[in-house]
C-alpha cells in the first residue's frame, strides 16, 4: 500500500515539475506557444455554393492560431460570404479549425433598378445575377421592402390557399403596403392591404366556384373586402368552350 502511494506522489510530482518547465518555456519564449498551435487544417463542412477557398483564406488572413480564437469574430468573417446563412465554429487542439455552414437556399428573384438578385425566403440578398444566362425558374419580386415581407405572405398563401404557390409566376408589393400576384397563366389576383387571409380564402372559393384557371378571367381584384371584381378578356366569362 504504502509503495503504491510512494509512486502516485512521484507522477504527481513529476507532472508539476513537467508542467512548471513548460510554462517557464512558453513564458520566457513565447513564440513556441504560437508555433504549437498555429492552424495548419480548416475543414469546412456543408458548403455547395460557397468559395471554400476565400472563406479559409479569410479566416488564416485574420487568425492563423487557435489560442485566444475569438469565435465570434472568425463566425462574422465566415458569414460575411454571400451564400453563407450562418456558420458555427469549433476547433480540435493542437491545429484544426472545423467550420461548419448551412447556406442561403435560393426562393425567389428580385428585381430592382434594372438588377436580379438571388433571395432566400426570408428577404435574405444572397447575389446578383444576370437573367440571361440563369437557367433555373423562380419566383419574380418586385417593390419596394418587397423582399422583407416576402416570407409572411407566402405563410398566408400556405395556410390558406397551399395549392396556388405552384401558379405563382411574379409577386409584387405595391406602393409599400399591398400585393399584386400574377400566376403563371398571366391571370393578376389583387389583394388588400389588411385581412389578407381572409381574401385568400374567398380566392380559394372563388377559383373553385368559377374555375378560374380553365376560364378567361384575366383580373380578380379583391381590394375591397368582402367583394371580388373580375375582369375578362371580352364581355362574358367563358370555360374552356362554354360560356355563361
Amino acid at each position: 500500500m504504502q509503495r503504491k502511494i510512494k509512486i502516485i506522489n512521484i507522477v504527481f510530482f513529476f507532472l508539476i515539475f513537467v508542467s512548471f518547465i513548460a510554462l517557464f518555456l512558453f513564458l520566457k519564449f513565447p513564440s513556441l506557444l504560437n508555433n504549437s498551435f498555429q492552424i495548419k487544417h480548416v475543414i469546412i463542412e456543408g458548403v455547395k455554393k460557397s468559395n471554400k477557398s476565400e472563406i479559409e483564406n479569410n479566416v488564416t488572413d485574420f487568425t492563423d492560431n487557435l489560442i485566444g480564437l475569438n469565435f465570434n469574430s472568425i463566425k462574422e468573417i465566415v458569414e460575411s460570404s454571400e451564400w453563407v446563412k450562418r456558420a458555427s465554429i469549433r476547433k480540435i487542439l493542437p491545429s484544426t479549425l472545423i467550420i461548419n455552414v448551412i447556406e442561403n437556399d435560393p426562393y425567389a428573384i428580385y428585381l430592382q433598378e434594372g438588377k436580379s438578385f438571388l433571395i432566400d425566403i426570408d428577404g435574405t440578398i444572397i447575389t446578383e445575377i444576370n437573367l440571361d444566362n440563369y437557367e433555373n425558374e423562380l419566383l419574380f419580386v418586385k417593390g419596394e421592402n418587397s423582399p422583407e415581407l416576402l416570407e409572411q405572405l407566402i405563410r398566408d398563401i400556405s395556410i390558406v390557399f397551399p395549392n396556388l404557390i405552384q401558379n405563382l409566376d411574379e409577386l409584387e408589393f405595391i406602393e409599400k403596403r399591398r400585393w399584386n400576384l400574377k400566376l403563371n397563366n398571366k391571370l393578376l389576383v389583387k389583394l388588400p392591404d389588411e385581412n389578407i387571409q381572409h381574401s385568400l380564402k374567398n380566392l380559394k372559393q372563388l377559383f373553385k366556384d368559377q374555375e378560374v384557371m380553365q376560364s378567361n378571367i384575366i383580373e380578380i381584384d379583391l381590394r375591397i373586402q368582402g367583394r371580388a371584381a373580375i375582369k375578362v378578356l371580352d364581355g362574358e366569362i367563358k370555360y374552356g368552350i362554354d360560356e355563361i
